[in-house]
């Protein structure tokens, strides 16, 4: 009977590669399991390899959870180790494994790049992907712009779409008119540093924790080997691959966020997540598109409500600066004359107020 059968609580060392948000989640993931169950969970940072050696030499681990380079150094270790495998790809069918499905999100991403108007596409990774076209590193994805223009690129994390938005900016190439990139993990630290907002695949982090725990159940029950491929969320459309002539307009999306009142519209900073774009390229495209920046967008909007209400309607001028989001009257007083070179009662004096109803009966 194997080892781990004679102790009560299961010793499962936990292979943490780093202190991303991705890592915590599915390592919470697991946790939510390992508790359930009352295993103890050791968890190994630093020098993974020597560490787990060095607990099963003394005969303190039952059971290992990681992202291993290959097969053959998992067969270095004890027959009666429970291994489990979480990475980007499975092993092999002889080793439990859960990863995302990267060849779906791969098929996804092409779907996307044609649909965005794409010549081409290639895949960005260390690893090689069989079936579709490849490149490995920077130098090879640099040969690879220069040589295809109007080409859609899709990395298998965010940080390399990140680098690949930087290469192809110093080579002088536009994103993502002369090529697009889409990464994998739904990164904010990463759009920030590339000032770009990344198309990304956000992953089931918390799914794949869970799925390890399982997967470690299988074992113990045991269930023969599994290779589990979890789906991806939608791709998440920006900036880094949506070509401007494939996107709605500017003005009319913005439309609809406000529309439910001009009392307390979202921020602009609310207006470029909503659109998929970075604050500065929204503001940028909307100024293009519009001939105006979104504040002053904002404002114009503003006193153009403002002259229907005092029109339309018998409100007082404190109501209607109320109802365009600026309460205060001497404020309201004062942004109204600057947009019209008169006051609000003057300039009601000089539009009779006509009823709504009466001016859907002329209309």
């Amino acid at each position: 009977m194997m080892k781990y059968r004679k102790r009560k609580t299961l010793r499962i060392a936990y292979g943490f590669l780093g202190r991303t948000q991705d890592e915590i989640e599915i390592l919470q993931g697991f946790q939510g399991v390992s508790d359930q169950e009352g295993w103890q969970v050791i968890v190994l940072h630093e020098q993974f390899e020597m560490q787990l050696r060095e607990l099963i030499d003394k005969n303190l681990v039952d059971a290992v959870v990681g992202d291993f380079i290959s097969e053959r150094w998992l067969e270095s270790l004890p027959s009666d180790l429970l291994i489990v495998h979480r990475g980007s790809e499975p092993l092999g069918p002889s080793t439990y494994s859960v990863s995302t499905d990267l060849k779906q999100m791969i098929h996804m991403a092409e779907d996307h790049f044609k649909e965005m108007g794409y010549a081409s596409s290639v895949y960005y990774s260390p690893r090689r992907m069989e079936g579709v076209e490849w490149v490995r590193n920077r130098e090879s994805l640099r040969e690879c712009l220069l040589k295809q223009k109007n080409t859609g690129v899709m990395c298998v994390s965010d940080f390399l779409a990140r680098q690949g938005i930087q290469l192809a900016r110093q080579l002088g190439l536009r994103v993502p008119e002369d090529v697009g990139f889409v990464g994998i993990g739904d990164r904010r630290l990463d759009r920030l540093l590339a000032d770009s907002d990344i198309s990304s695949f956000p992953k089931p982090n918390r799914e794949i924790g869970k799925t390890a725990a399982q997967l470690i159940k299988d074992q113990i029950e045991r269930h023969n080997p599994k290779q589990i491929l979890l789906s991806p969320g939608a791709l998440l459309s920006r900036e880094s691959s949506r070509k401007e002539h494939q996107k709605q307009n500017l003005k009319s999306r913005v439309d609809k966020l406000i529309a439910l009142g001009l009392a307390d519209p979202p921020p602009v900073s609310d207006w470029a997540k909503q659109v998929g774009m970075s604050r500065r390229s929204f503001e940028n495209a909307f100024s293009e598109q519009v001939g105006m920046t979104p504040y002053a967008y904002l404002m114009h909007l503003r006193i153009q409500e403002a002259k229907r209400l005092l029109k339309e309607t018998d409100s007082t001028v404190a109501k209607v600066g109320l109802a365009i989001g600026i309460p205060d009257p001497p404020r309201f007083s004062a942004f109204f004359r600057k947009a019209t070179g008169t006051t609000a009662s003057e300039w009601r004096k000089n539009e009779p107020y006509l009823p709504e109803s009466f001016l859907h009966e002329i209309g």
